[in-house]
């Protein structure tokens, strides 16, 4: 069945345009666009018009501003990331999409910690040690690691030399951020414990162990997944006990 034409509303029209454009690589990452004037003399349209397909598509992380020296709007390299970080706040407040998450999070770590055993060179194992001295000083400092856990598992993606997953791990990590800093914070033990298989994950990629490093690495994503989601169920039924608690 055919369905009436919706009317589209003329900056929509102009984001489709510049879309396609950077799409088929007419633009591409870096390049600068015109003016607003000059884009709405050339397509025939109020700067208003401009002004909202541009703010569209920084949103939809196509396009950049920039200020100062050399400033103007810009075409963003286009990743995962990019595309799907707007998208982020709704997405979190869904529980099953925390929980399958953690899920497709366990699928990629395990074959990234095969990968980096594989493939890792000496300049991959150097910042591997250099983010778990991060991590441990900032422990004894009583803080998270959560930095240098982050720079941890980066160095791992990279040591995989595939930029897909490497991308596909940026976007999960970013998106679990709050909840892992949660669990790194829950208790003194929790961020020791991840410091410890850190150590034990990074000894068997040196080693070249692929195996050894996709079982300790899926030991540490179930604890650190398992304490996720009792964070969430323990602050779900807070606020659900909440209004009752304020009324006795």
């Amino acid at each position: 069945m055919l369905e009436p034409v919706k009317k589209i509303r003329l900056y929509e029209s102009i984001v489709k345009q510049i879309q396609k454009l950077i799409l088929s690589g007419e633009l591409q990452p870096g390049d600068r666009l015109p003016p607003e004037r000059m884009l709405a003399e050339q397509l025939n349209v109020s700067r208003t018009a401009i002004r909202e397909a541009l703010r569209s598509l920084e949103m939809m992380g196509f396009l950049e501003s920039k200020v100062g020296v050399g400033g103007g709007t810009y075409v963003k390299k286009i990743t995962i990331n990019n595309i799907l970080s707007p998208f982020s706040q709704i997405l979190l407040q869904n529980d099953d999409f925390i929980v399958e998450l953690l899920e497709v999070r366990l699928f990629l770590e395990i074959e990234v910690a095969r990968l980096a055993a594989i493939r890792r060179d000496e300049e991959d194992l150097k910042k591997i040690h250099e983010a778990i001295e991060e991590m441990e000083t900032a422990i004894r400092r009583g803080e998270t690691g959560l930095l240098g856990d982050n720079a941890f598992h980066k160095a791992l993606a990279v040591a995989t030399s595939n930029t897909v997953l490497q991308q596909l791990l940026l976007l999960c990590g970013n998106l679990l951020e709050l909840e892992r800093e949660e669990h790194l914070s829950s208790s003194k033990t929790e961020s020791k414990k991840a410091l410890i298989q850190h150590k034990k994950l990074a000894h068997a990629i040196e080693q070249g162990n692929d195996k050894q490093a996709q079982t300790i690495m899926r030991d540490h994503i179930h604890d650190i997944s398992k304490t996720i989601k009792s964070n969430r169920a323990n602050r779900a039924q807070q606020l659900a006990g909440g209004p009752d608690e304020e009324t006795e």
